[in-house]
């Protein structure tokens, strides 16, 4: 900070005239602030504080730090027990430096709250550098949650798919991350190879999908597949691409809005209305269908595990 700098003081609530401490922002910024507060939530403040004061200085100790006053106000905000609302961050990297902060003066209990804050501010739309944030931060909770929404994300791993914060993680946090994709889409995609996990219902036992005597007697039938407890059954040639076609953009891209945006979808929906009988049931069925589908699909990610070798206490 150039000695020329003009100083000026925080916004409230750390403009407050009873203030014990000054923590001035590389920027020229005073946050007024207390010792008991910055104690409670920062071992590094509260060892700092016990050590003897030289006569010299002045009554109300200025302890200059090395961050903007856009990082340190919300970091402190964040400790303050009378601030009424939370801090929005300018950008990731704001939010990556608040993090980076809170680890430098030890405040682990505001970690896991600025972790939730980037993902409620930032997911889904930048997922991934959201993942390299918290990987860097050593918040594997966020990291998870944020390869979770990735998921949304079609054909990961290409040279399109690249971010700012690549740069600054481990080549390793990325492989992860890629075969975290890999592995939910391919436990996506299995989940149309058999359908036991549907309940044994008569509504389910009734869907056109393998009733329809007309469709099932096409040339170039489908193979016969489980459906609930009902044994094997042959399906129509429209449900069986639709399976087909649903399992590999599930492989691409494993997350709900593949199922609710497939192109595949529709396609059964045309093609069942070829059929006089099937024509009055699919729209029913197979959004029922979809339905169970989709939940079973999200059962299936859910049991992928994401590993992520941090070193920190945090989980």
């Amino acid at each position: 900070m150039s000695e020329t700098q003009e100083i000026s003081t925080a916004q409230a609530p750390f403009n407050n005239p009873d203030h014990d401490i000054v923590l001035r922002s590389v920027d020229g910024i005073d946050f007024h602030n207390f010792k008991l507060i910055l104690s409670l939530v920062s071992p590094m403040f509260k060892d700092m504080f016990t050590l003897p004061q030289n006569e010299s200085e002045p009554a109300v100790p200025i302890i200059p730090v090395t961050e903007p006053s856009t990082i340190l106000y919300p970091l402190l905000l964040l400790s303050y027990p009378s601030a009424s609302a939370d801090p929005i961050f300018n950008s990731i990297d704001d939010a990556g430096a608040v993090l980076e902060a809170a680890k430098k003066y030890e405040m682990d209990a505001v970690l896991y709250r600025i972790g939730d804050l980037m993902a409620a501010q930032f997911l889904p739309a930048h997922s991934l550098d959201v993942y390299a944030v918290s990987c860097l931060a050593g918040c594997q909770h966020h990291a998870r949650i944020a390869a979770a929404r990735s998921l949304e994300i079609k054909g990961l791993g290409r040279p399109s798919s690249g971010f700012v914060g690549m740069e600054a993680i481990s080549a390793f946090d990325y492989h992860r991350l890629l075969k975290y994709h890999y592995e939910c889409g391919t436990a996506a995609r299995a989940v149309g190879k058999s359908l036991e996990w549907l309940p044994s219902t008569p509504s389910i036992n009734d869907m056109q999908m393998w009733r329809c005597v007309s469709c099932r007697r096409l040339p170039f039938g489908s193979p016969a597949i489980q459906v609930a407890s009902f044994g094997k059954l042959t399906t129509t040639p429209w449900f069986e691409e639709y399976l087909v076609g649903s399992g590999k953009e599930l492989a691409a891209r494993p997350c709900e809005l593949t199922m609710l945006e497939s192109a595949y979808y529709d396609r059964a929906i045309v093609k069942a209305r070829n059929c006089l009988a099937c024509r009055v049931a699919v729209h029913h069925d197979l959004a029922t269908f979809r339905n169970f589908y989709i939940t079973e699909v999200k059962k299936a990610i859910a049991k992928v595990i994401l590993l992520i070798m941090i070193n920190s206490n945090l989980t």
